[in-house]
């Protein structure tokens, strides 16, 4: 029998034939396990289940805090309207809208209403003048406005050339009303 030797083995490396190196044997290569795999799976797995809940969770509660704030604020509408109600059952307070809005008097007054030199009534404060800037528009609009009047008008509302109108054509000269006289006369 052979002699065996109980020592060490030297430990061998396996030659290759090119002194220059391959492509896959440039550097430490990532090696992919069946567990690493496991989890990255399982991770994906979890995000899609995840994610369409957490996005609705979020839409959630976006949609519930524009709700509440939508509610506070028509709360808030509804005691103004309280208030407002308030002030229309004290006698006082109609009697001054009545005489401020609809120019009514008591019995015995005497109201006077100021006038510009058009006829047009004269706004009393800073907040009056505002509504009737606002009344009248911008100027583009009664613009656009007498625009969309003008391609209204019929050729009976132009006067002709002469400046007579429709009305004063069908009239009669005088000297041909003596068909209408009586012939016995």
């Amino acid at each position: 029998m052979p002699a065996r030797s109980r020592g060490p083995v030297a430990a061998s490396r396996p030659s290759t034939g090119n002194s220059a190196a391959s492509p896959q044997e440039e550097g430490p290569g990532i090696t992919i396990t069946r567990r690493t795999l496991a989890l990255v799976a399982l991770v994906v797995v979890a995000l899609a289940a995840l994610v369409p809940t957490v996005n609705s969770y979020v839409a959630q509660r976006q949609q519930l805090s524009e709700l509440s704030a939508q509610v506070s604020q028509q709360e808030q509408q509804v005691e103004d309207l309280r208030t407002q109600v308030a002030r229309w059952e004290d006698p006082a307070y109609v009697a001054a809208r009545a005489r401020e809005r609809l120019l009514f008097a008591m019995p015995g007054e005497t109201q006077y209403r100021l006038t510009d030199t058009s006829g047009q009534g004269v706004p009393l404060t800073e907040a009056e003048q505002a509504q009737e800037a606002a009344k009248e528009g911008e100027w583009f609009s009664v613009l656009w406005e007498s625009v969309e009047g003008s391609s209204r008008l019929t050729a009976d509302d132009i006067p002709d050339e002469t400046g007579s109108t429709d009305d004063d054509v069908s009239e009669q000269d005088p000297a041909d009303d003596t068909t209408d006289q009586d012939p016995d006369q």
